[in-house]
């Protein structure tokens, strides 16, 4: 057994100090930082918080060289093991990272561990040195809350936290056993979340027939600044919302939403996995053109859950889906890149905007499809058929026998729940790149629900085709839609806007624009530290229009028992 030591090295200054004896059969060791984390799908850069590593065997200094970004070379001829001793700078509080101040430890072993290939296949043991009066959460699924894992795997894929200050509560479904951690003074009651999150988590596991595990912990962080992450793990979840002052009012819907979206993903890909994950190879990218499927289907089955368990009402749910179809509209990129090439670039980009209007998000384009296949599923099976028929499937099929599915799995196994080749759709919306709108609009219309466009209230995005974002009593220009009066005028993203016809520009862009009756705008903007003056042409269209959905009014049976069958 390989026994890491973890202690609190420096917690002012976010420093974690790691002990770990490791054998070395061979005349060179290769000791290895993982190249990314589960849950985020870009290169994750972890050989940068780590310094003063150093290898010994008893008092002597073994040579380690560093040979690549993630990896270092250890000299180990003649040697049966070797002490190896770092500092982990913790500085950053996200879901996925490790974090250290004095009155919180998140460990998640990831991004903390240096590991040899020994250590994939030896069983792994954490000893964390923490200070008299605090507590660990996140261990509830090992016997007694010991830190011992089987596998590198294992270990990995277990987040801990800990603090002097975590409530804990917990509930059951079934035979199985969910907790509730937080840290942060939150004033939501213990009787308010239990009943809520075992509301959407007694419909997720309805919906499946069973969880991947016995027990499952729901590690929640509260911070003071306007913030919002989630990852998924197979027994528990690590979510970090803020501001915690609003968790109790305006933030509860983002904790329930991140909460049910987390839970789902227990089974869509930390059981439910792509062919290209199953296992996982942390020693560089794990691309898949699959994200549609295990962040796409997850958002939307974690927002109907919430519908569904009542936490949220059906003008609510309609409100999301109109947001998601918003940002899909709003981005020419889904006639630039389709959501599967997408998919294989958050690996590229990240989680950053990137190239304006170069692609698109697996998130919300995969939630939008997911509500599309779920729509054409009800109607070629009269509704008694469903998307979640297909995760049944997938979860029987892929996922408790541990064998990775590929696109022509899913479209398989859509063909044998509907009757309907979905080829032809996957080839024109998913793996090639183009607009969703007349889908979404023969999707809603099964439910008797209107999609349509209306000119946008905000001046500037209709009149001249740009969205903005106003800081410190200044206007900058965030996107810019093709085509527009902006584009052809030469404005960029990132451009300050210092006037318009010799108005001053703070706050208060559409108001200047109502009183302009001109058909041509002379606009000054701050670029790279030079004031210029462009001109901007007026055309007789609008852009970003705001797309709308209305429930309508009717007497149609069919479309009433649609309805009540989806849940709305």
């Amino acid at each position: 057994m390989i026994d890491y030591r973890i202690s609190l090295y420096q917690a002012s200054r976010h420093r974690i100090q790691v002990h770990v004896t490791l054998p070395t059969p061979a005349d060179e060791t290769i000791l290895r930082i993982a190249a990314w984390r589960p849950g985020r799908y870009e290169e994750g850069n972890f050989a940068r918080l780590i310094s003063n590593l150093n290898a010994y065997h008893g008092s002597q200094r073994i040579r380690t060289e560093k040979i690549s970004k993630n990896e270092w070379l250890v000299h180990t001829k003649g040697l049966d093991s070797i002490e190896l001793s770092y500092l982990y700078y913790g500085a950053e509080l996200t879901a996925g990272n490790t974090y250290l101040d004095e009155k919180l430890l998140l460990i998640n072993p990831v991004n903390l561990l240096v590991y040899s290939d020994f250590c994939k296949t030896s069983e792994i043991k954490l000893t964390i040195d923490i200070p008299q009066g605090w507590s660990l959460a996140g261990l509830e699924h090992k016997p007694n809350g010991v830190a011992q894992f089987s596998s590198l795997d294992e270990v990995f894929d277990t987040p801990i936290l800990a603090s002097p200050v975590i409530a804990s509560y917990s509930y059951e479904i079934s035979d199985y056993t969910f907790y509730i951690h937080s840290v942060g003074a939150h004033g939501i009651s213990s009787e308010q979340l239990i009943k809520d999150f075992k509301q959407f988590t007694e419909k997720q596991v309805l919906a499946f027939g069973e969880f991947p595990t016995s027990t499952f912990s729901f590690l929640l962080i509260g911070v003071n600044e306007t913030y919002l992450h989630g990852v998924e793990h197979l027994n528990n979840t690590v979510i970090v919302l803020g501001p915690t002052s609003a968790w109790k009012t305006k933030r509860y819907e983002s904790l329930l939403a991140v909460a049910s979206h987390e839970l789902y993903h227990v089974w869509n890909v930390k059981t439910i996995r792509p062919l290209e994950m199953l296992p996982y190879r942390f020693e560089g990218p794990s691309y898949s053109r699959l994200g549609y499927v295990y962040e796409g289907i997850t958002t939307f089955f974690g927002d109907y859950y919430l519908l569904t368990s009542g936490l949220i009402t059906s003008e609510r749910y309609l409100q999301l889906l109109e947001a998601q179809i918003q940002t899909h509209v709003d981005n020419v990129g889904r006639f630039a890149y389709s959501v599967a090439d997408s998919s294989i670039d958050t690996w590229v980009d990240g989680y950053v905007k990137g190239t304006p209007g170069r692609k698109v998000s697996i998130y919300n384009e995969g939630c939008l499809m997911a509500f599309i296949l779920d729509t054409k599923i009800r109607e070629a099976t009269h509704n008694k058929s469903t998307l979640q028929h297909l995760m049944n499937r997938l979860f029987y099929a892929f996922g408790l026998t541990q064998i990775g599915y590929s696109e022509k799995d899913i479209l398989s196994q859509l063909q044998q729940l509907s009757g309907i080749d979905f080829s032809i759709l996957f080839d024109q919306y998913i793996n090639a790149a183009n607009g969703y709108e007349s889908l979404l609009q023969e999707a809603f219309s099964f439910y008797g629900i209107e999609l349509r466009q209306e000119v946008p209230t905000e001046l500037h995005k209709g009149s001249l085709g740009i969205k903005i974002l106003t800081k410190s009593e200044k206007t900058f220009i965030m996107d810019i839609a093709s085509g527009s009066p902006a584009d052809v005028g030469g404005l960029a993203e990132g451009d300050q806007l210092i006037s318009i016809n010799g108005q001053e520009i703070t706050t208060n862009l559409s108001e200047v624009l109502s009183s302009l009756t001109h058909e041509v705008l002379k606009l000054v903007i701050l670029r790279r530290g030079e004031n210029i003056e462009k001109t901007l042409p007026l055309v007789q269209r609008t852009f970003y229009p705001t797309m709308k959905l209305e429930m309508k009014e009717t007497a149609e049976h069919q479309i009433k028992k649609n309805r009540q069958h989806f849940g709305i």
